[in-house]
């Protein structure tokens, strides 16, 4: 893209910096005041705080402009919701769209924002980032067909990225539908099935945390309370297991599965409950996994802030010992399923590249423009 022309943001954009907001002026009921944007209102599209200072109406952004955040992670947004005033941590981008196409400015800043973030050295990315180092950013200028024809290469990539992440997702939504048609609802036992304590199935083993230090990268898969966190040279594990999360805001968040049946050459931290199944169980770990994900566990929390499963309520969950053909026709579904999801991943890894390199194309001259 070095054929174009590199012009300076502040020459094609006008810039307007957010409100500076007394927080004593916020209510979250929504009964008297205007709705404010947050840090996490950006990715919501919606407000749930109102603000009740004085502010005028060309302080409002309105549904489709960008805002760039200015603190914490720089990164430029579209507001997708309804007119809202927005904090001093935000400003707003105006393109003059006789020049520049807003969806090409939009994709051009995202890539060099994260360029920069990744560069430590890069001299506009520091603690905060002010409008003045905004204006100074310089991007490749086509002509406005040819934004237009970049722009919607780049939406079409990622569009296909998100439909296949769309796909992971509707896998996982199947993967429960199943699990419900064959053992019902688990939490309430309602087919009637014998109900044994988790205790009386397996056997707990004794984990080990490797400090961030000792870890030697290698091709064993290292599981803290929230999945695989690293890859390490050694293994403590080799067998069939069920690993429950023991502490952490994952018991409670609801964001991710608490429990993970597992195989084969593993590590895993104290930070997790190993279980060996026992032979005579009459229960495999993909059953017992989906079991674990699906009871309701707040009652056998221990902590406040950090809150914990310990050893003694873990044993004492009830599980419904269902027939064993029905967990191996599970089990047999699942396999199907994570071969699909496997391939629709790498899928997803391919399609990154190709954003990635389209990326490059067209906007790297930015940043490697002086």
């Amino acid at each position: 893209m070095s054929e174009y022309k590199m012009t300076r943001l502040g020459d094609v954009c006008t810039f307007q910096g957010g409100v500076n907001i007394d927080r004593s002026l916020l209510n979250e009921d929504g009964t008297e005041g205007v709705p404010v944007i947050l840090h996490s209102d950006i990715e919501k599209g919606q407000v749930s705080t109102y603000y009740t200072g004085d502010y005028s109406k060309e302080q409002l952004v309105h549904n489709g402009e960008y805002l760039v955040s200015l603190t914490d992670r720089l990164s430029i947004e579209p507001w997708n919701g309804e007119d809202a005033l927005f904090s001093h941590h935000f400003c707003r981008l105006c393109p003059d769209t006789e020049q520049l196409n807003p969806l090409y400015m939009a994709y051009a800043l995202s890539y060099i924002f994260c360029k920069l973030e990744d560069d430590e050295n890069a001299g506009i990315l520091e603690d905060d980032v002010s409008i003045d180092d905004l204006k100074d950013t310089v991007i490749p200028l086509p002509s406005l067909e040819e934004q237009e024809l970049i722009a919607d290469v780049l939406r079409n990539a990622y569009d296909l990225m998100n439909l296949q992440f769309e796909q992971l997702d509707k896998s996982e939504d199947l993967v429960a539908a199943r699990f419900t048609e064959l053992f019902g609802q688990v939490d309430i036992n309602d087919r009637g099935w014998e109900v044994k304590p988790l205790g009386a199935l397996t056997e707990r083993l004794k984990s080990r945390s490797l400090l961030a230090k000792d870890r030697v990268p290698g091709e064993y898969p290292y599981f803290d309370s929230t999945g695989i966190v690293d890859s390490v040279d050694e293994y403590l594990f080799d067998e069939d297991l069920l690993l429950v999360a023991k502490v952490g805001s994952i018991l409670t968040s609801g964001d991710a599965p608490i429990a993970r049946a597992v195989h084969g050459k593993i590590w895993a931290s104290d930070l997790v409950h190993v279980l060996r199944i026992n032979p005579d169980a009459g229960v495999i770990p993909e059953y017992l996994e989906m079991v674990i994900n699906n009871l309701d566990i707040t009652s056998s929390l221990r902590g406040g802030v950090m809150p914990k499963l310990p050893k003694s309520a873990l044993n004492e969950l009830p599980i419904p010992i269902p027939p064993m053909e029905l967990q191996i026709e599970y089990k047999g579904f699942l396999s199907t399923i994570d071969e699909q999801c496997e391939k629709t991943a790498q899928r997803i890894n391919e399609t990154s590249q190709i954003c990635h390199s389209l990326n490059q194309r067209y906007f790297e001259s930015a940043i490697s423009y002086e």
